[in-house]
């Protein structure tokens, strides 16, 4: 926490002159860039870190799962409740946390119900296409929070490669020929 009040100081007066939008991502690129740990909030919403998220993403992509050794379950408790067991998750506490708070997820109990739910890199890619709000998740997450949609941006291109480039390639050629306007 120290360490972030002493990196964020001198850039306070600077930031408050900035819309939520900006200042969002300029913090983020101080979280990143200085490795902060401690949650910082803007508005009463944290600022995520792409580092953080991309780094378990690439590690849940490389594993093709988010769970570990033992596979996701759930356990009958007295013959009427299944509850999921614990795992050794591959799916960190931080990025569950994003899943949860910003792309249109409940917390299905706790990270192993999560995980028990979305358990394959194919079912999260789902997930990222339709949440379970009927949303593409970049479709869900307000343009005012751009630290995640920055973040999910990453993560599809990291999840859909061929779709990402495919995508970036319609931008850019219809920008000059239709104006502004990106497809």
């Amino acid at each position: 926490m120290e360490k972030a009040q002493k990196i964020l100081a001198p850039q306070l007066n600077q930031l408050e002159q900035m819309n939520e939008k900006d200042v969002r991502l300029k913090i983020q690129d101080v979280i990143d860039e200085y490795r902060l740990a401690a949650s910082i909030m803007v508005n009463g919403n944290r600022v995520w870190s792409k580092r953080r998220i991309l780094g378990n993403v690439r590690r849940i992509r490389d594993a093709g799962r988010l769970y570990g050794e033992k596979t996701p379950h759930r356990e009958l408790i007295g013959g009427v409740l299944y509850l999921p067991a614990e795992t050794d998750p591959i799916l960190s506490k931080y990025f569950y946390e994003f899943l949860n708070q910003h792309c249109g997820s409940i917390t299905h109990h706790n990270i192993h119900g999560w995980i028990a739910e979305y358990p394959t890199l194919d079912h999260l890619k789902r997930f990222f296409r339709k949440n379970e709000l009927g949303h593409r998740v970049i479709d869900y997450i307000p343009i005012w929070m751009a630290d995640a949609k920055r973040i999910v941006e990453a993560i599809e291109m990291t999840l859909f490669p061929l779709e990402s480039y495919v995508r970036s390639k319609r931008r850019t050629s219809f920008s000059g020929f239709w104006g502004e306007k990106t497809w």
